[in-house]
C-alpha cells in the first residue's frame, strides 16, 4: 500500500489514533489528525504526537482533500459526519485493517462478547511457553499498528471488537475465534442482529486455507460461523467435538479423528480459572492448531491466574468466596459469569445504564442467585424487572453493598460483583469498581 504524499486524515486522538498517525508520518504520509474534543483536554495525549502530524481540534467532519480516513474505534463508521467522505468515494477503514494490510505475520484474532481479553491472553502465554515470540494487543492493550514496530514476530494475538470491525475491508486472519455473541453495545449498532453480524465479519475475508473456531454451545456464533469459507474448528463445554476441544470427564480435552488427549483436570487450574473453563478451551484449541506442545498448554494453563476484575478471585472470608466480575458490564457477560457457579450466589449487580433488556436475567437469577443487592442507578429497572418476585435489597454505595452481602452468605456462597452495567454513575470506570471491591473486601 503507497502512502508517499497522500493526504489521510485519522479521527480520534486516543491511544489507536495517536499510534496510527505516528505510523502513517513515518511513510511519508501527509496525516492530518483530528478530535471532536478541545486542544485542552488532549494535551497530554497529543505530547507523544510526531511533529510531522498536522492536527485539528474540535473538529470531527474531515477534510475534503483526504485520500483515506483512518477510525479509532471510538469513532462510529456511520456517523453523520462522514457522510460527505462517503459520497466522495472516500475510502474509511479501521486501524486494525490498516495495520493488516503492512504485516505477512500470521495473526491468531478472537471476537466475542465477554472473555476476549482473557482467552487472548491466554494464548499469548501459552505460545511463549513454546518458545514463540508474539506480539498480543489490538483492543487489548497496545494497538495492532503499534505492534508492527515489533516484527520479526512468529504470531500476532489480537483482541478484536466489533468497533473495528466495522471498518475492515481485507483484515484477514489465519486463526479467527468468536467466543460467543449477547447482547451488547447497542447503542452504537442498533439491533442485534447488526452486532452479531459484525462478530461474524472476522472471517469474512478467511479462505479455505485459514481456521474459524467457533463455540459450540452458541447458536448465534454457529450462525455466524455459516457465512464463513475457513475451517470449523470447535470447543464446547456442554457436548464431545470431533476437532477442538471439550470438558469431559472434569478435564480439559483436545480432540481430533485420530487420538484425544486428557491435559489438564479443572482442580489443577488457578481458582479464577476454575470459573472460566470455556476461556481455557478457547485457548488450548487455538494454541494446539499451531503446534503448541500438550505439555506445554498444560503447563502455561495451570499457571495463569486469570485477568483482574475478570471473574477474578479476591478472598476467602469464613468459607465465602468473594469474586470481582467488574468487567462483567452487560447482559451476556452476567449471565454467563453466573453459569460459572452452582453454589448459591449473592449477587451484587447495577451501575449506569446501557439500554439492556434486563428481562433475560429473570431466569437466571431464580436458578443461581440466592439474594440480589442493587447499586447505582439501574435500581429501579431492576426492580421493575423482577416485580417483587425474588429476594433482593438496594445498597448505598459499595461498602454498603458488601456489608449487605456478607450479612446475607454463610460457608460456602459466593459473593459475586457482576454489575451488568456501566460504572461511571458511581465510579471513574469498572477498574475503579472492581478495586473498591477488593478493597474493601480484603478489609474483612
Amino acid at each position: 500500500m503507497q502512502l508517499e504524499n497522500k493526504n489521510i486524515t485519522v479521527i480520534g486522538m486516543g491511544r489507536t489514533g495517536i499510534a496510527t498517525a505516528n505510523f502513517l508520518a513515518a511513510k511519508c504520509a501527509l496525516v492530518t489528525l483530528i478530535d471532536s474534543k478541545p486542544r485542552a483536554e488532549l494535551e497530554d495525549t497529543v505530547r507523544s504526537l510526531s511533529p510531522d502530524v498536522q492536527t485539528l481540534f474540535g473538529c470531527s467532519e474531515p477534510p475534503g482533500s483526504a485520500d483515506l480516513i483512518v477510525l479509532s474505534p471510538g469513532v462510529d463508521i456511520h456517523a453523520p459526519f462522514l457522510e460527505k467522505a462517503r459520497k466522495q468515494g472516500t475510502e474509511i477503514i479501521s486501524e486494525i485493517e490498516l495495520a493488516s494490510r503492512f504485516t505477512q505475520t500470521p495473526i491468531i484474532a478472537v471476537t466475542g462478547t465477554n472473555g476476549k481479553s482473557t482467552v487472548t491472553t491466554l494464548i499469548g502465554k501459552i505460545l511463549e511457553r513454546t518458545g514463540k515470540k508474539v506480539a498480543v494487543g489490538g483492543n487489548l492493550g497496545a494497538p495492532f499498528i503499534g505492534l508492527l514496530d515489533e516484527e520479526p514476530v512468529d504470531y500476532f494475538v489480537l483482541e478484536i471488537s466489533t468497533f473495528q470491525l466495522e471498518g475492515v475491508k481485507t483484515f484477514r486472519p489465519n486463526i479467527a475465534m468468536i467466543l460467543n455473541i449477547t447482547p451488547d453495545h447497542l447503542d452504537r449498532h442498533n439491533t442485534f442482529e447488526d452486532y452479531a453480524a459484525l462478530k461474524g465479519k472476522i472471517s469474512e475475508s478467511q479462505t479455505e486455507e485459514d481456521i474459524l473456531i467457533l463455540n459450540s454451545d452458541d447458536e448465534n456464533v454457529l450462525k455466524q460461523g455459516t457465512r464463513s469459507k475457513a475451517r470449523k474448528v470447535f470447543f464446547s463445554l456442554l457436548e464431545k467435538v470431533n476437532e477442538g476441544a471439550c470438558l469431559e470427564n472434569d478435564s480439559v480435552t483436545v480432540c481430533s479423528d485420530q487420538s484425544k488427549q486428557n491435559l489438564v483436570s479443572v482442580d489443577g487450574l488457578q481458582p479464577a480459572m476454575q470459573y472460566q473453563i470455556e476461556n481455557v478451551l478457547a485457548a488450548v484449541v487455538a494454541t494446539s492448531l499451531v503446534g503448541a506442545k500438550p505439555d506445554d498448554i498444560a503447563s502455561a494453563v495451570c499457571e495463569f491466574t486469570g485477568l483482574e476484575h475478570r471473574i477474578e478471585w479476591v478472598r476467602t472470608v469464613r468459607g465465602i468466596d468473594f469474586i470481582n466480575d467488574s468487567k462483567g458490564t452487560n447482559v451476556g457477560s452476567v449471565h454467563k459469569s453466573l453459569t460459572s457457579f452452582s453454589r448459591p450466589v449473592i449477587l451484587i449487580a447495577g451501575g449506569k445504564d446501557k439500554g439492556e433488556d434486563f428481562q433475560a436475567l429473570k431466569g437466571i437469577f431464580k436458578e443461581r442467585v440466592k439474594h440480589l443487592i442493587l447499586i447505582g442507578e439501574t435500581k429501579n429497572k431492576f426492580r421493575l424487572m423482577l416485580n417483587g418476585s425474588f429476594s433482593y435489597e438496594d445498597a448505598g454505595n459499595m461498602e454498603d453493598a458488601i456489608g449487605r452481602a456478607m450479612s446475607k452468605a454463610k460457608a460456602g456462597d459466593v459473593v459475586l460483583l457482576s454489575p451488568g452495567c456501566a460504572s461511571f454513575d458511581m465510579f471513574r470506570d469498572f477498574v475503579e469498581r472492581g478495586n473498591r471491591f477488593k478493597e474493601i473486601v480484603n478489609r474483612l
